[in-house]
């Protein structure tokens, strides 16, 4: 059982290492120079063992894509859950945070763009999209006095404008002091659109 244990631990390790150097290599090199042979050589491991986890670089690419996607749903999930907090608090605190993912992932979203790997449509993005949109929800559910039949709506519109602004934002602009700006400004008309209270 042990055994079983300490292999699995050594898979996660592997495949956390695999995601790491191709985030990088994609990142140094862009998609044209985005191949399996760069990320198995800068991740330690030989290109035999990296085809154990990812068959080609495309999945590789997904493979990224579905782990900011992750990260991101588990960051939005944390702050709209912050009881300590006032709702349009965590409304605020929640698009910033997106906003701050959207810049980070800029450079991935370019080369996977470059790469022509459109992600759009895929069922993971479909599946993650709709996560965010149940998570947006039941805390619309939880903080306003709204009707139940109009928060999917709300919801709706606050995923689609936040991810819309936020990504067209990154794709033009690095500037830190302009995406808070952006964010409060998104998150306060949203909050007021919708009677999330202070």
């Amino acid at each position: 059982m042990g055994s079983r244990i300490a292999d699995i631990a050594r898979s996660e390790q592997t495949d956390a290492a695999i995601l790491d150097a191709a985030t990088r290599v994609l990142e140094r090199d862009g998609a044209a120079g985005f191949n399996t042979n760069r990320v198995a050589e800068r991740a330690g491991v030989s290109v035999g063992s990296l085809y154990q986890y990812y068959p080609n670089k495309v999945a590789l690419l997904f493979a990224l894509q579905e782990r900011e996607i992750r990260t991101t749903t588990a960051m939005l999930e944390g702050i709209l859950a912050e009881e300590s907090w006032s709702p349009r608090r965590r409304v605020v605190e929640a698009v910033r945070g997106f906003f701050e993912t959207e810049a980070a992932e800029a450079r991935l979203r370019h080369s996977l763009q470059d790469a022509e790997v459109w992600l759009r449509d895929s069922p993971e993005l479909t599946a993650a999209r709709a996560r965010i949109f149940e998570v947006v929800l039941r805390f619309l559910e939880s903080t306003t006095r709204r009707k139940k039949r109009d928060l999917p709506f709300a919801a709706s519109v606050i995923v689609t404008v936040v991810s819309s602004v936020a990504e067209s934002l990154t794709s033009t602009s690095s500037d830190p002091d302009l995406r808070r700006r952006w964010a409060d400004t998104i998150a306060s008309m949203l909050a007021n659109e919708f009677g999330i209270v202070a």
